[in-house]
């Protein structure tokens, strides 16, 4: 916490399915789960919640997601409610299925970032899953911080310079968004990819293909030798590989996205008005980074885990795991939710039991989780 100012408000945060989650209300409405993105240039609003509370849509607006441009509905004149006592007026939300980013565990209604930055210098603790409010004026620099300048052109997320080192020896520098939202390490923008041929010299790699903001996108990933950002070097990090020729991976200025999984092992302020990003190691410093190593992507639906997704040559496929399969129980626990089967499976040291349904029949399977990369 930083003392030398109070916070205007402290709003308790939890991170599931790998956002940061908080609570807030748009109007009148019921309380809602809110992510907060650093990579939000707007605030955006799922159907769902504003058909619910009766959001009243005046228009479209244009926006430049990861993957391409996407045509959104808009809503003016909202007023955005964080924690008991901080009201924003006159908020604007673009309307869009947000549903592939949530689940029925945690579903997700609403995404803020660069409305809440520009207005406060803003601090995120995860140790305490915390995020502070402070006023910009005079905010001093914090004491056992580290500065370090950002950028906020072209898209008002902050940006910043960091490396890649390779296998060869090969050095690859440049700048990168920070991005709370991004519920990975590291993504690197498909010009890099291509220019530098990453996919051939990271290897092994295996293909995903998840939805973007409004489209899918297909990636190679790999583990990375080496990335160093903020005056630290992490080692063997899982690193996406963008093949998109649109949106904000499809640009040539950027080299890439730095996620959550990198970011949350850093107590962080940002303070928009100075163009400064401070950090702090913390007790996540040194957790292991979330990894696929089922080869499975599920979803919560009717209170069930369904696989909505297979990769290619994983423990998964080889186990003879479907799409559509549910996983009734793991290791013989039952309703386990998104995070925790994940978490379960990532951390398996040996063979999994699972009991499915398929088509109205149990099966049970043997699971042996690897890393594909």
């Amino acid at each position: 916490m930083v003392k030398a100012n109070d916070p205007i408000v402290a709003l308790p945060f939890e991170i599931h399915l790998g956002h940061v989650y908080i609570k807030g209300q748009v109007n009148d409405g019921r309380p809602i789960n809110v992510v907060f993105d650093t990579g939000a240039a707007a605030n955006l609003a799922s159907e769902a919640v504003a058909e619910e509370i009766g959001l009243t849509v005046s228009g479209e607006q244009t926006v430049l997601g990861a993957s391409g441009p996407v045509t959104i509905k808009r809503s003016t004149n909202n007023d955005l409610m964080l924690g008991d006592d901080l009201k924003l007026k006159n908020q604007t939300f673009l309307v869009m299925n947000l549903d592939h980013l949530g689940d029925e565990d945690y579903p997700l209604d609403a995404v803020i970032g660069a409305n809440v930055l520009n207005r406060y210098t803003v601090e995120m603790d995860f140790e305490k899953g915390l995020i502070n409010l402070f006023t910009r004026n005079n905010f001093p620099a914090p004491e056992g911080y580290e500065a370090h300048k950002i950028s906020l052109v072209p898209f008002n997320v902050p940006k910043i310079d960091a490396s890649l080192l390779l296998e060869d020896g090969e050095v690859i520098t440049g700048p990168y968004l920070v991005d709370t939202g991004a519920a990975l390490a590291l993504r690197i923008n498909s010009p890099t990819v291509r220019e530098k041929e990453l996919v051939d010299k990271v290897t092994p790699n295996y293909k995903y293909t998840s939805k973007a903001l409004g489209n899918e996108a297909t990636d190679y990933i790999g583990r990375l030798k080496t990335y160093e950002v903020l005056g630290q070097k992490f080692d063997a990090v899982p690193m996406r590989m963008a093949t998109v020729r649109n949106g904000v991976s499809g640009r040539s200025d950027i080299n890439g996205i730095l996620g959550l999984e990198i970011l949350k092992r850093f107590n962080t302020i940002y303070d928009y008005k100075k163009q400064v990003m401070y950090i702090k190691r913390n007790s996540l410093f040194d957790q292991p980074y979330r990894e696929n190593k089922s080869g499975l992507k599920f979803k919560k639906e009717d209170g069930a885990l369904t696989v909505v997704n297979v990769i290619a040559t994983s423990s998964g496929e080889k186990a003879g795991i479907k799409l559509g399969d549910i996983i009734v129980s793991v290791d013989g626990q039952k309703g386990m939710t998104h995070d925790e089967c994940v978490a379960y499976l990532s951390n398996a040291k040996g063979t999994v039991k699972l009991k499915i349904m398929r088509n109205g029949k149990a099966i049970d399977i043997s699971l042996k989780p690897a890393s594909l990369i």
